[in-house]
């Protein structure tokens, strides 16, 4: 048994109980790219049958966070192409998305924001890479939900679902950290004036940072 994985229970229903158990366990890179999933095992693991496990599966595979493999699924392996795409739809999304949260957030989003950023930053200053991960995936998650365009939320969330992992190892680095938390106080600083345009060149600027460096191959 995948070591943090537990038993499903009642109540919810089973397949949407699966799903969020192996999505968990891919965001947590308990499940590792490159491992094949196979339906047995995980009902076995999960102590149910194998129609919710295949109807999980399905839908994490519809979600790109899963890929088709041998009458089964897989973790994905990301080729340096396959990062530089996510990044060229991460900017079409977030530069839209940011527009939106420096217009349409409240006044207490954003002073939530700014405590989700100092936890960040606490956590980059400390040496804390996990800490640093788990806020700033609470950043990125506050910026959706200050976006009323729902559709365009939802789409930028699916893409960072799928860039989780990626994300998960570049913030090992220090110099990462560094670079990300910089991105994320121009954001912030641009929601706190309410300026969309300074917002939306924080972001442009970043993501073309990282294409470059991925294009690079350094990724």
């Amino acid at each position: 048994m995948v070591r943090g994985s537990r038993i499903i229970g009642q109540g919810t229903r089973l397949r949407d109980q699966v799903y969020q158990q192996i999505r968990e366990e891919l965001q947590n890179e308990q499940l590792k790219a490159g491992q094949r999933l196979v339906e047995m095992d995980l009902a076995a693991r999960y102590g149910v049958s194998r129609t919710p496990i295949r109807e999980a599966l399905l839908q994490l595979s519809r979600e790109g966070l899963l890929a088709p493999h041998d009458r089964g699924y897989i973790v994905p392996l990301d080729t340096q192409k396959d990062v530089v795409d996510r990044l060229e739809v991460r900017r079409l999304l977030d530069c839209r998305l940011v527009r939106h949260a420096a217009t349409d957030a409240t006044e207490e989003e954003v002073k939530a924001l700014a405590r989700i950023f100092n936890r960040a930053r606490t956590a980059h200053e400390t040496g804390r890479a996990k800490s640093f991960i788990e806020a700033h995936n609470q950043f990125r998650a506050s910026l959706r939900a200050m976006c009323r365009n729902v559709l365009l939320s939802r789409c930028a969330g699916m893409v960072d679902d799928v860039f989780q992992m990626m994300r998960n190892q570049i913030h090992q680095s220090p110099e990462n950290r560094a670079m990300t938390l910089g991105c994320d106080e121009r954001l912030l600083a641009a929601i706190q004036k309410r300026d969309p345009d300074a917002a939306e060149a924080a972001m442009g600027e970043f993501l073309d940072a990282l294409n470059a460096y991925f294009s690079a191959g350094q990724g």
